[in-house]
Parts: C-alpha cells; structure tokens; sequence
C-alpha cells in the first residue's frame, strides 16, 4: 500500500495533467537536473497546477509577487521531482517483474475504460463536436481524452509511477526498526490530548472538524443518540401538514404506548434512508445542544420537554415537507475514541508515513546538495 509519502514524490507523474510540447519557445530548458531538462511547457502546466490549487483555497494569483512566489515554488517542484525520478530509476525502482508488468497493464485499462465511460456523454459536453455522428458514444470519449492528453500509455505511466514509488518508499525504510506497540499507544495518547484540548469545551470546533473529514479523537460531552420516524406531509401550513399524517401518528403513539419499540415502527413507517442501515439504529444522529451542525429546530426538538431521559419520544414536529417523531436512544458518551485493534493498526500506519517523510526530506536534501542544478534565465 502507499504511504502518504507519495503525495510528496513524482508530481507531475502522479497528477492528471498531461503535459504537451506546444511551440519550440514554451520547449526550451527552464532548467537542467544532473543534465537533464526540464522544459518551460512543463515549468507553465506546473504554474497552473499549483495556482489551481491556491483558488480553491481563496488564494488569487492576481499580483506580479504572487505570481512570482508560485512560479519559484513550481519550479522546485519539478526539480525535486526529477532528482527523486534519478534517484529512483539508480535504485532500480522502475525495474519490473513480467508479473508486475501484467498488473500494471490491467490497472491502466480498467482505469481507461472507466473514464472513458464517464465521458460517454462527450458529444452534449461544452466543446463536443456535434457533427461526429458517424461515431459511437464511446469512440467520442476516447477521442475527448486522447485530445487532452489521457491515452491508455498516459494511464501505464500513471500505474508504473506508482508503483515504482512504492518500492522506493521500501528502499528509503529499509533499515529502520519496526513501530513498537509503545510507539502506537504514544501517538495515540498524544492525538487524544490534542483532541480534548481543541474541542473539549468547544462543540462548534468539534462538528466542523467532523464535517471537514478530519482526524477528531476526543468527543465533548453532552451529545445524545436521536432516532426519529419521518413521514412526508402535504399541505400549505404546519397545521394541515400534521393532519395529512394524523392517522400514521396516531398509530405510531398508540403502538408505542402497547409497549411495540421505536426500531420496530422505524421499518413500519419511517422514511429516513439512513436507517436502511442497521447500525445506524445503533448509533442515530449525534445532537448536541449547541450543536451547530443541525437546524435549530432539529436540536430544540431533541432536548425539548419531552425528551428528558433515555427512551423517551417526542410529539410530532413539522421540519419541511416532512412530520417528524423524535427519540431519544441514547446519551453518547464522552471522552477519546476507544483504541481498538483497527485504530492501532491505522496509527501504525501513520507513523510509518511520518518517518517515511522524513526518511525522503533527508534524501531529497542528500540529493541536491550532490546534484548539478542549472536554472535558466
């Protein structure tokens, strides 16, 4: 498996953008590695590259320093890059197995002929040419991709990049001792105390962080489990809306009162998809009263008066287009995530990432002080 090292190594090799060689001006050397050149048109895909990358953060490259800036560190890249390529190419990274060769044929055209299906549609795509009729959807696609650089060659490289970075991630890690289950339950400690310092009193840093996809190892307390039944209502106000559904609620309350379990009435009238998944009724929805993920509503709803302890079901609520019973499973509680098998196997595996890293930023930093690096005016 790759490590996140390789984020770091081969950019231009690992990122889906092709580079062409346009006129002869944009195809001299911006510089040379080792006496190898790296050529302008590769030097501007890379500009553009990065300034991509600085929009979707908010960050314009409207000014001549910034521009600058992004031109300077475009141009390193590609230097580190092609002196990690040398590096890799001496240490026999590239060379390949007829077994490896194999493997990387059939990744290149099952990944060829999956974009290839995404792009089907060429022909109502901005820019398609309405008059290759004669063609069928699936020839257009390719020659959408070919005409942009994505051949199944393009796809071999990719593949054989990838692998030929993995293996130098072996050859940097190969004297180094194996991760101590010390080392794990250290990192593990230490992520936790992080967590609780950032969001132990802090729910809003806490629900952001989770709605980001980043790593959160301490839950504030305070969060219940919520279950609820969703029915879809009709009407104008939240009067007729509840009277549309009246006969379903009342068969709700009066099968809850018989002592029938909310799990039950759920699969008999819910509409909420998300708990077609049976461990969702384990787990519910993680409310907080300062809860900033959900709608006001939804929170003053799950801590209202009905809703006091573990088992308890509120009176409907009107939320949209849909009447809602709410339930209260559960208090959810706090503290780090439990460390299980699965997370100490994942913590391994971070920390074999991080000395990989650093393993490579040492070689990198051996590389260039032995290379001979030459940038052109």
């Amino acid at each position: 498996m790759m490590k996140k090292m390789l984020g770091c190594i081969l950019t231009l090799a690992m990122l889906l953008v092709p580079a062409f060689e346009t006129a002869a001006e944009e195809n001299r050397a911006a510089a040379t590695v080792n006496g190898e050149e790296i050529l302008q048109t590769e030097l501007e895909n890379m500009v553009s590259t990065l300034s991509s990358r600085m929009a979707l953060y908010g960050i314009e490259a409207s000014d001549e320093s910034t521009t600058e800036i992004i031109r300077s560190s475009a141009l390193q890249e590609l230097v580190d890059d092609c002196l990690l390529t040398q590096d890799m190419t001496t240490q026999g990274c590239y060379d390949t197995s007829d077994e490896e060769e194999s493997a990387i044929e059939a990744a290149a055209q099952a990944s060829w002929e999956n974009l290839s299906e995404q792009y089907e549609n060429y022909d109502t795509q901005p820019g398609g040419d309405q008059e290759d009729t004669e063609l069928t959807a699936s020839e257009r696609a390719q020659n959408y991709l070919k005409e942009n650089g994505y051949t199944l060659e393009y796809m071999q490289n990719y593949y054989r990049n990838a692998l030929a970075s993995e293996k130098y991630e072996h050859w940097l890690m190969k004297d180094e001792p194996e991760i101590t289950d010390e080392e794990v339950q250290e990192a593990y400690k230490q992520r936790v105390e992080e967590s609780k310092t950032a969001y132990e009193n802090d729910v809003e840093s806490f629900e952001t962080a989770m709605a980001n996809g980043q790593e959160v190892w301490y839950r504030p307390a305070g969060y219940r489990a919520i279950l609820q039944i969703m029915i879809t209502a009709d009407g104008d106000d939240e009067k007729a809306k509840l009277e549309s559904v009246k006969e379903k609620t009342d068969e709700i309350y009066a099968r809850l009162e018989q002592g029938e379990s909310f799990e039950a009435l759920i699969a008999d009238y819910g509409e909420d998809s998300s708990f077609n998944d049976e461990s969702f009724l384990e787990t519910g929805y993680q409310v907080h009263k300062d809860s900033v993920f959900w709608e006001e509503a939804f929170v003053e709803a799950a801590f209202g008066d009905d809703m006091q302890k573990s088992g308890d079901y509120s009176q409907p609520h009107v939320f949209g287009d849909h009447v809602h019973i709410l339930y209260y499973l559960k208090d959810v509680p706090d503290g780090p995530v439990e460390f299980s098998d699965a997370l100490a196997a994942a913590l391994r595996e971070d920390i074999y990432g991080e000395q990989a890293n650093v393993k490579m930023e040492e070689r990198l930093a051996q590389l260039k002080e032995e290379a001979e690096i030459v940038y052109m005016e």
